[in-house]
């Protein structure tokens, strides 16, 4: 297709068990995981704390949660500029370990938005439609 642009993902910088970068945030995330997605998503600006976490507790049963947070934690990740894509495997094996992955990755893309004095210029993808075609 003609005038179609391509572009690659923006992969998250921080990996998936790097809880000793900030093992306070973590610990939150273990004791009480519907209320650190609920700060992720208000963190991101991506959805309320109250909401959010409201929403996760209500979802007890296991892979309903993983599912419903894997949703949240994709829409705040693309709030900062990632667009990788967030493991199905990881989000139903760990999701404590990728709430955690996605914390690290926005605090640390809003320190260096914080230190580049200024928000990161959004990704736009441009399509050109088709000359029109005459007979």
């Amino acid at each position: 297709m003609a005038g179609l642009v391509h572009m690659s993902p923006v992969p998250m910088t921080q990996t998936t068990f790097g809880c000793f970068e900030d093992v306070g945030d973590c610990v939150y995330g273990a004791c009480c995981g519907a209320c650190h997605l609920g700060s992720v998503a208000q963190k991101s600006q991506s959805g309320d704390c109250c909401t959010t976490c409201l929403v996760g507790s209500c979802l007890s049963f296991p892979l309903i949660y993983n599912m419903y947070a894997k949703g949240v934690l994709q829409s705040a990740l693309q709030r900062v500029g990632v667009t990788q894509e967030i493991g199905l495997f990881e989000c139903l094996c760990c999701i404590g370990c990728v709430q955690c992955q996605v914390s690290r990755e926005i605090m640390n893309r809003q320190s260096q938005m914080a230190i580049g004095g200024g928000m990161a210029a959004p990704q736009v993808v441009v399509v050109h439609a088709p000359a029109p075609q005459t007979m």
